[in-house]
């Protein structure tokens, strides 16, 4: 591809590949940083189940284990519910704000979704409409 600058001498373009940002070529950093966040996620999610567990812990009837569930009758999973909800804005914001960047770091690391036809022209199976008319 040629550029005419006005007033100057025709020159090559850049090739396409010196526009792309590092990320085109080097996704690695984003999973990482991807990864990293759902680590965060399971250990806060972990930490909210052991702090609701804690909580119930005192006061088990008797024949419940904490860490067995199927020995949980209605009213303990009464009380695990209500400490869950009790303690959950300490959880629920930095869990909030974690699924954020995730989304946020997944839609650079998504293929493109480039549809064949555009979207009024296509139907529900992704053939075209139009190819329907011949």
């Amino acid at each position: 591809m040629v550029h005419h600058p006005p007033g100057g001498a025709p020159r090559h373009a850049p090739p396409l590949s010196s526009l792309t940002t590092s990320l085109a070529g080097n996704r690695a950093p984003l999973a990482r940083q991807l990864a990293a966040c759902r680590a965060e996620i399971a250990a806060l999610e972990a930490a909210w189940v052991a702090a609701a567990e804690q909580d119930v812990a005192r006061g088990l009837p008797r024949g419940v284990r904490i860490h067995d569930r199927q020995t949980w009758d209605r009213s303990t999973w009464d009380r695990y519910l209500a400490a869950a909800a009790a303690i959950e804005p300490k959880y629920k914001g930095r869990l909030r704000r974690l699924y954020q960047q995730i989304d946020n770091l997944e839609r650079p690391l998504a293929p493109p979704n480039r549809p064949l036809c555009p979207a009024a022209c296509r139907l529900g199976d992704g053939r075209s409409n139009l190819a329907r008319q011949r």
